[in-house]
């Protein structure tokens, strides 16, 4: 798919990357979704929320080192990419009534194909294959900060609503803040701050709704043109997903709220200031393993 950007601005870019990887990748799993009874959802989906929110919740923080009072302005894209461990692309499955209950391993929506068992009368259960190839799931997406008051900046993601076909409306909002630590202690090395970040993407009418929350500590230690940094956080997602299945002779409204437990993430980063231009990247050990990368401008 060819994006041509008449407006010439990485804001612009950006929220059309999000939207478009959005309408694709949200279209083909309500379709696969649906054909899921709720026994196997959690199964199918848990990776999905696992990897989507390591994703949200990278690329936030680059620097601890915050003014306690003047203008700080920012406004960039971030590209990051969670990696898919091979755990995440299986799981245990159970065959819909009225088939035998038996489990099964089979693909999640990151899998391959799903698996075919065969019973004795003759007749066989297919599970639903996986919908998202490769080895990452990449996603871009709007930055802005604006600060500072008393060592305090404010930190937004945000995207116009979208329509993705068939599906209905894309929502997505992230906010939070960040404030200095260090400015509290004098004669300190390095530069130290805590921040936090929530982030709430809504897809369709009442199909699913996810959100992402961030809390930690950022360190940091800035050089001329050089900024080395690190990040402590734990983080949680959770994703609410409403449809109704219909199975042989079997409907039912399915509603769940699926949760990951509470990660620890550790990032290590640089950052590059050339004037007006910021340049900055970082890696996150993690459940789900995250590179990210920005550009942006900024006073």
């Amino acid at each position: 798919m060819k994006i041509t950007n008449r407006y010439g601005s990485p804001l612009y870019i950006a929220v059309l990357v999000f939207c478009i990887m959005a309408s694709h990748g949200f279209a083909q799993m309500e379709d696969a979704i649906e054909q899921l009874n709720s026994d196997n959802t959690k199964g199918y989906l848990q990776p999905f929320i696992d990897a989507f929110g390591s994703d949200l919740n990278a690329g936030i923080y680059r620097t601890a080192r915050l003014p306690g009072m003047g203008i700080h302005l920012y406004v960039g894209v971030i590209a990051m990419g969670a990696m898919i461990p091979d755990e995440g692309r299986t799981y245990m499955g159970t065959p819909s009534t009225p088939y035998p209950q038996t489990q099964v391993e089979t693909a999640t929506v990151f899998g391959d194909e799903g698996a075919i068992v065969d019973f004795p009368n003759g007749l066989s259960y297919a599970f639903q294959d996986g919908q998202i190839s490769g080895d990452f799931v990449p996603l871009a997406v709007p930055h802005i900060e604006i600060g500072s008051i008393l060592g305090t900046i404010l930190r937004f993601r945000y995207t116009p609503p979208y329509d993705i076909k068939d599906v209905g409306e894309l929502k997505f909002l992230g906010y939070g803040l960040q404030h200095s630590i260090s400015q509290y202690i004098p004669l300190m090395p390095v530069d130290i701050s805590v921040g936090f970040f929530k982030q709430d993407l809504d897809i369709g009418d009442d199909f699913l709704a996810l959100d992402a929350l961030s809390y930690g500590i950022q360190v940091s230690k800035s050089f001329p043109v050089l900024t080395l940094y690190g990040a402590l956080a734990m983080e949680s997602t959770s994703m609410n997903v409403s449809y109704t299945f219909k199975g042989e002779g079997v409907e039912e409204e399915i509603s769940l709220e699926m949760d990951t437990d509470n990660q620890f993430r550790m990032t290590v980063g640089a950052q590059l200031k050339l004037a007006i231009l910021i340049l900055h990247g970082d890696f996150s050990l993690s459940k789900y393993n995250t590179a990210s990368v920005g550009i942006g401008l900024g006073l």
